[in-house]
């Protein structure tokens, strides 16, 4: 009985999954992979998480960028301060800002990195690119 009530519970969660995935991804017949995306409750766990933390004064939408599958918006960065990571030239630092792709829209409240400045921003290296922690984690306002 219990390995029943598991497969059914996995079954409804699957199909849960891909119906609310991507929904445009799907319409054009893409695969896409569904985040599930880390909590960070302070500003310590978000550091420690990032592998790159900076303090900018403004962003310069810079077109989109891939991240995990989804065309995210990509933004050129200045007034660059770093806090933590290891960086030769910051002068030219192109970022992605993560985004839910399996929302719909997916910056259903609005892309954070378009708040008003200065901002910090937590980052990873994924890809060959930086791009924010998460769709909700990656962006906060500067102290």
């Amino acid at each position: 009985m219990k390995r029943a009530l598991v497969v059914a519970v996995f079954g409804v969660m699957a199909v849960a999954g891909i119906a609310g995935c991507a929904a445009g991804a799907a319409a054009r017949g893409d695969s896409v992979t569904c985040v599930s995306w880390a909590a960070f409750e302070s500003e310590e766990s978000r550091i420690e998480a990032a592998d790159l933390v900076v303090d900018v004064d403004a962003v310069q939408p810079d077109g989109t960028s891939d991240v995990y599958g989804y065309a995210a918006n990509a933004y050129r960065l200045s007034g660059v301060s770093m806090l933590k990571g290891d960086l030769t030239d910051i002068r030219d630092l192109r970022v992605a800002s993560t985004a839910d792709n399996c929302a719909s829209p997916a910056y259903a409240n609005g892309d954070p990195m378009l708040q008003k400045g200065p901002l910090r921003l937590y980052l990873s290296f994924d890809s060959g690119q930086w791009i924010t922690l998460s769709p909700f984690d990656g962006v906060r306002p500067a102290p």
